[in-house]
């Protein structure tokens, strides 16, 4: 198996994998709707900024969403970001890497917010989005050598690396600074929808209450 192959069908697992974790989750209609409204989001908002390479709200979207709805959601969010908003970019070997990448930053999203109990400290939440962005860049980076025709060398690995790092750096700089444009507002927003949705939840699993007996009204006279 070549090495193309062989990264192709590991993101292929990882993807099913990410997809059937949020079935399992047996997700609402509504949290469907809210899922595909929020990919649509961040696939949109990439396309708005095609004119600034690599400065996208998209990463902010995703991991926000992972850090409100949850690890499953935020990986959904964040795969069908990269796949929708490829039909305008163009889809290529580079899909797969950037759905895998997404979705991985929706599941940070996530695990942030259980260390976090759920407070979105400012400073250190722009520090882990421009992790993200850096990280994204370093997954994303090899789909680049999945053209070459043998397994790629350390250097080569490396050189590609360092060639994509001013695009790595102005997407960890993009993060920031939309996080601290909407981030914070975005997350309230989201979090009021996240309560309706479970109070209607909540509301619709609940048992029906039987209507109360009525009153022996003794022997008849």
């Amino acid at each position: 198996m070549t090495w193309q192959v062989s990264t192709l069908a590991l993101l292929a697992v990882v993807l099913t994998a990410g997809f059937a974790w949020y079935e399992r989750t047996h997700p609402s209609s509504k949290v469907l709707a809210l899922v595909a409204t929020l990919a649509a989001l961040a696939a949109l908002g990439r396309v708005a900024f095609a004119p600034l390479p690599n400065v996208k709200p998209t990463t902010d979207l995703v991991f926000l969403s992972g850090y409100v709805l949850g690890g499953a959601p935020g990986f959904a969010v964040g795969a069908v970001a990269g796949v929708a908003s490829n039909l305008v970019f163009g889809q290529g070997p580079w899909t797969p890497w950037q759905m895998t990448g997404w979705g991985l930053i929706g599941m940070a999203g996530a695990g942030w917010a259980l260390l976090t109990r759920r407070r979105l400290p400012r400073i250190p939440t722009a520090g882990v989005l421009v992790l993200c962005g850096l990280g994204f860049g370093l997954l994303t980076n090899l789909s680049t050598l999945t053209a070459a025709g043998r397994t790629p060398s350390w250097s080569q690995w490396a050189a590609t690396e360092v060639s994509g790092l001013p695009f790595d750096i102005a997407h960890a700089v993009g993060n920031v600074v939309f996080f601290v444009a909407f981030g914070p507002a975005f997350v309230r927003v989201l979090q009021r929808y996240r309560v309706r949705l479970q109070v209607s939840w909540t509301a619709e699993d609940a048992p029906r209450a039987l209507p109360a007996p009525l009153p022996d009204p003794g022997p008849h006279r």
